[in-house]
């Protein structure tokens, strides 16, 4: 069963026009029954009256929380799809032209900072990983770049800016040089350039050392780069980077100043991207010690701090993926740390996976080997929590599930630690 995608709240998607073109899309997407978004991306495929062909992951992406106005083609290719699934049995010439008005709006009004500033911070991403015209794949010289930056902003051609700038890093630059590039736009009143080399840099590999560069120069940009870089640079380098901040000793320390970045780095990422990381090779290859406990780590992150829909999604995803290790990992780590946990357990209940709350639960219980005594009072302690913040939830289910689970482990267990039998003594159990 497919996960329905819920719209963005306000805080992830403002009030505005594009608002509005999302949320015309959303219920379009539910009077067509919420169907999942390979399903609408396969559907797009064998559509011949559809102008764009989308992948899962951008049908996704438009729905869940789209960074900048989607292309037209893109939205038609949708509409059409979703109205001819549409239990309202709407004209499909009539609905397009309808969200055509919707997305001239969105695509018009000004972006949220653009005034005064010469437009936002960040772009579309995929922007700068958009391959330049066979014309221009040629050229390597940094300064053919700039020209053509120049050459095109003239001319009006803004879909070339972002991979005109991307290619000014490659092959990689020095930042030093980048950061004069990005002046001298800046003094001859191009702003908009200026930002766009800016976005580049920390998009590409060099991010690192070009913050470094420019917190040495004292600039407040460096923030700005890193922010931007934590957001949405490729998962492999954020794994790489993170595996320099882990030290060499072992111990359960030794990943806390992985954990924020890894906080900060997927927090905004899609499901198919967290899946695609996953399933490399590099990840896969966690052989030593240190990436073990890099990998645990990174999975956690996920459990505690992704969204509950989004880990809904990425379960289905890591299944179809043949990834239940990590995918009994998640529920996991989900069970000893997310807070509050209600939230997650009632939309699993709203989808009608109820068998996988009972998963989640029974997660929480002691292993059937031998564990130090810390372990089983901190076990006792998360239960009794749970149990309380099921009670305030309205969870009355989920806490005769939780009970009986622990029920049967007193029951069953060879040695039970009084702990457990505590819990049941309230509800006389």
């Amino acid at each position: 069963m497919s996960t329905r995608i819920n719209m963005p709240s306000e805080e992830q998607l403002a009030p505005g026009p594009l608002r509005e073109l999302i949320s015309g899309l959303h219920r379009l997407y539910l009077d067509a029954g919420a169907p999942s978004s390979r399903q609408v991306s396969a559907a797009i495929d064998a559509d011949s009256g559809a102008c764009g062909s989308l992948s899962h992951e951008t049908v996704s992406s438009i729905l869940r929380r789209p960074v900048q106005v989607p292309r037209w083609e893109n939205v038609q290719s949708m509409v059409r799809t979703l109205a001819a699934w549409s239990h309202r049995r709407p004209d499909i010439d009539a609905e397009v032209s309808r969200f055509h008005q919707l997305w001239q709006a969105a695509e018009l009004a000004p972006a949220a900072g653009e005034e005064g500033s010469g437009g936002p911070w960040v772009t579309d991403p995929a922007d700068y990983s958009r391959p330049l015209p066979k014309a221009m794949e040629a050229l390597t010289e940094p300064h053919s770049f700039v020209a053509l930056l120049e050459q095109m902003d003239k001319e009006g051609q803004d879909r070339l800016l972002a991979p005109l700038a991307a290619a000014l890093w490659k092959p990689p630059q020095s930042a030093k040089y980048c950061i004069e590039v990005m002046d001298e736009f800046n003094s001859s009143g191009r702003p908009k350039l200026a930002r766009t080399v800016l976005v580049a840099g920390a998009l590409c590999e060099q991010f690192q050392e070009f913050a470094t560069e420019l917190t040495a120069l004292g600039r407040s940009e460096s923030d700005q780069v890193l922010a931007t870089a934590h957001r949405y640079m490729p998962l492999l380098h954020v794994w790489e980077y993170a595996a320099t901040l882990v030290p060499v000793r072992s111990g359960s320390e030794d990943t806390v100043p992985a954990r924020p970045l890894f906080e900060d780095m997927t927090r905004h990422r899609g499901p198919s991207e967290i899946v695609s990381f996953l399933t490399s090779n590099e990840f896969q290859s966690a052989a030593d010690a240190r990436r073990e406990e890099l990998a645990s780590t990174f999975l956690t992150v996920i459990a505690v701090s992704y969204g509950e829909d989004q880990l809904l999604e990425l379960t289905d995803e890591l299944r179809d993926a043949g990834l239940t290790e990590e995918v009994s990992r998640l529920w996991r780590s989900a069970a000893e740390e997310r807070i509050p946990l209600s939230p997650l357990l009632r939309v699993l209940r709203d989808n009608e996976r109820t068998w996988e709350i009972t998963a989640v639960l029974r997660r929480l219980l002691p292993p059937r080997i031998s564990y130090s005594r810390g372990t089983a009072g901190t076990r006792a302690t998360r239960m009794s929590a749970l149990l309380k913040e099921f009670s305030r939830a309205g969870l009355y289910e989920e806490t005769e599930i939780l009970l009986q689970l622990i029920a049967d482990y007193c029951q069953t267990a060879e040695y039970p630690d009084a702990e457990f039998r505590n819990l049941l003594t309230p509800y006389k159990l």
